[in-house]
């Protein structure tokens, strides 16, 4: 019978005939290796989303707060990265998950009103054709 080897570290198998890594800890790291590049793009969205995520909860603990735009910037909040947005008659929700915030400026100071969604906001429908497309000026 032949010797066959770990795709990931090449350390001599031993056991299964059709065994192909030592461990989980070589299977998982060959396939984050070898994954496509879409694949990792998808990821660091996905992480980016999820740090968004626990940045905005963090600086909401009880449903809506306040906070000036610079500190998330700070701390790598990603502005173009969203899961979803709810259109209202005070301006765009931009959401992350169950978090969002509305873009404000108060006192010529640029500030993220954060909001828990709530539960009445599962019956509110968004389609994107009904509404204009806004150009805003970069910052």
């Amino acid at each position: 019978m032949p010797v066959k080897y770990c795709l990931s570290c090449k350390k001599e198998l031993k056991g299964r005939s059709d065994k192909k890594f030592c461990d989980a800890q070589c299977r998982s790291m060959y396939h984050n290796t070898n994954r496509p590049f879409h694949e990792l793009s998808i990821q660091k969205i996905n992480s980016d989303l999820r740090r968004n995520r626990s940045l905005l909860a963090h600086f909401c603990p009880s449903g809506k707060s306040t906070v000036e735009k610079k500190v998330l910037a700070k701390l790598g909040y990603k502005f173009e990265l969203f899961t979803h947005i709810f259109p209202f008659n005070t301006g765009t929700y931009y959401f992350c998950y169950e978090y969002g915030y509305l873009p404000i400026l108060e006192n010529h100071i640029e500030k993220m009103l954060i909001v828990h969604k709530q539960k009445y906001m599962d019956n509110l429908s968004f389609y994107p054709w009904d509404f204009k497309i806004i150009k805003h000026s970069s910052r």
